[in-house]
């Protein structure tokens, strides 16, 4: 069964906010959600496993180097800034949709986690990043005499 975090739909109505209201209203914006409009809020998968949380995040264009990961209680916590190699000022885009910027996803996880097991690896724009769980936090077979 796939956990999906309560905050999965906040984030997503809080996007749509941001959108509609950021030009209106910036300021307000902070003020309620708490971040500044205009961050990128990258997609992220949440695998448990036995004895084991997988994390994957999209990440496209952003280097190893770029990438900022905390634990935090039961959060997983991605930010960072994506710089762009240079930034032109010209007038010739027909479409510009590739966002740079600052990036932040907070990621309630499952199960309690040891953090200093956390390993991270980058590849092809994505983020992995295991967490072994806690060992409170793994079942433990009891056999009935």
């Amino acid at each position: 069964m796939a956990n999906v975090s309560i905050w999965d739909p906040v984030s997503n109505i809080r996007s749509d906010f941001e959108k509609l209201f950021s030009d209106f209203f910036p300021a307000s914006v902070k003020r309620i959600w708490g971040y500044e409009p205009g961050l990128i809020e990258p997609a992220a998968d949440v695998l448990e496993k036995e004895d084991m949380i997988v994390v994957r995040a999209e990440l496209p264009g952003v280097s190893k180097d770029e990438v900022k990961i905390e634990v935090h209680e039961n959060r997983l916590i991605l930010k960072g800034k994506h710089k762009t190699e240079k930034e032109e000022k010209k007038e010739d885009f027909y479409r510009k949709e590739i966002e740079c910027g600052s990036f932040y996803r907070s990621i309630g996880l499952p199960s309690d986690v040891d953090a200093a097991s956390a390993k991270a690896s980058m590849k092809d724009g994505i983020l992995e990043v295991t967490l072994k769980k806690a060992a409170e936090a793994k079942p433990v077979a009891i056999e009935v005499k």
